[in-house]
């Protein structure tokens, strides 16, 4: 069984992991920079660390600011660039593998045009910077390296077993749509016709774990999504789901919205999935049944 660090435990995609059904299938240790956390780690100490982690065989790397937080202080940025460093360095160290989760944003025609892994990237957004950045720094550092990586550039989870931080509410497109629609009782979507991929959290944790089981770190940069979808089809969607549960009437109001061709993201065959509605109905369901229940 091997053991798995997960860097950023106490995040919305690590609380995923730690909440999974079959998470005894891997050992997982979830590690924060909150001191008052049972596995508490200081990244500018990190040499005093490597007693404790040198044992592991994979680390997964989550640690780092969301959007909020990175509106609010840029220099975030250049924290974010240490943090993967050193993690790079334990890796090289230690022979351990890493898992790297980046996201859909790095690309400057998101929701707009295909996307390939080579495709244009947004340097004039700080999000898409920050994990950019992180990107190059693990390309450089295991540039002489063979099968020690994955980057994921995953489109937006959505989904859970259970809600650890009501954060994960308000920084999560799906949740926090479904969340208004019980409280207000509508759902207001400014422009409609943005397109996003969407990720069922239970096609993310198969992701991980397929990885991890099959070995598959092969130092590339790989693409992760599961549905494109308009933003007034996800919203039409939470309301006709909430009216099948709960016989719940809500609003839906598209304020703009412009057809254009759905976008195609490539992937390798790998992480390429059948799509199935139930699926993301599923998904959707589990949140609005813990709304219900948490009202």
């Amino acid at each position: 069984m091997p053991r798995i660090a997960v860097f950023g435990g106490n995040g919305y995609l690590a609380s995923l992991i730690k909440n999974q059904n079959n998470k005894k299938k891997n050992n997982y240790i979830f590690f924060s920079r909150k001191k008052n956390d049972k596995n508490y780690i200081n990244f500018s100490s990190f040499k005093k660390n490597l007693n404790i982690l040198k044992n592991y065989d994979v680390i997964i790397h989550l640690a780092g600011p969301n959007q909020n937080q990175l509106k609010k202080d840029k220099k975030l940025i250049q924290t974010k660039n240490r943090i993967t460093s050193s993690i790079c360095d334990l890796c090289l160290a230690n022979n351990i593998k890493l898992i790297y989760l980046s996201s859909m944003q790095v690309y400057k025609d998101y929701g707009k045009k295909d996307i390939l892994v080579n495709s244009r990237v947004n340097l004039n957004n700080c999000y898409s910077k920050l994990h950019y950045n992180s990107e190059k720094i693990i390309l450089t550092k295991f540039s002489n390296h063979k099968k020690n990586f994955t980057i994921l550039r995953m489109g937006n989870v959505f989904g859970f077993n259970k809600l650890n931080n009501v954060r994960d509410i308000d920084s999560n497109l799906i949740h926090s749509l479904c969340f208004s629609a019980f409280q207000k009782k509508k759902i207001l979507i400014n422009n409609g016709s943005i397109q996003r991929t969407f990720i069922p959290s239970q096609i993310f944790l198969y992701v991980i774990s397929s990885i991890i089981k099959k070995n598959l770190f092969y130092n590339s940069i790989e693409n992760v999504s599961y549905k494109n979808l308009y933003l007034n089809e996800i919203a039409y969607i939470i309301q006709n789901r909430l009216k099948l549960l709960f016989k719940l009437n809500v609003q839906v109001k598209i304020k703009n919205f412009k057809y254009s061709k759905i976008f195609k993201i490539y992937s390798n065959k790998y992480l390429k999935f059948k799509y199935s509605n139930k699926k993301i109905y599923f998904e959707i369901d589990q949140i609005l049944k813990y709304f219900k229940k948490n009202n």
